[in-house]
């Protein structure tokens, strides 16, 4: 089967397409589902970080260009990520947790 540059080998096509197409590598980020399977509120949090994501690979790119080092690639960011402590750091609010079911307000038990 050829594919758009007429390459008959889908395989190197696709990896090359996914190697230039860097939301493609972020939601495909095999680290990232894992972490997304967890509940409804880490898939929510894990579509909608992208951009912080990519600040942060940004940021760590420049550091390691600045003392000399290689960067690390995006895919090796986002395989080496870690996810669940950067989700636990987020305030409650952020990760949509209000604490009501653990800490349930009293005002209504009492008549005053």
């Amino acid at each position: 089967m050829a594919t758009p540059n007429g390459d008959t080998q889908n395989g190197n096509f696709w990896q090359t397409a996914l190697g230039r197409y860097e939301p493609g590598q972020y939601y495909g980020s095999l680290a990232g589902k894992q972490f997304g399977a967890g509940s409804p509120r880490r898939k929510r949090y894990f579509m909608e970080s992208y951009d912080d994501i990519m600040k942060d690979f940004y940021g760590q790119a420049g550091e390691q260009m600045r003392a000399g080092e290689a960067p690390t690639s995006w895919m090796d960011f986002l395989e080496t990520n870690p996810w669940s402590e950067r989700y636990t750091s987020l305030p409650q609010s952020a990760r949509n947790v209000t604490g009501m079911a653990s800490n349930p307000r009293t005002r209504f038990l009492f008549n005053y």
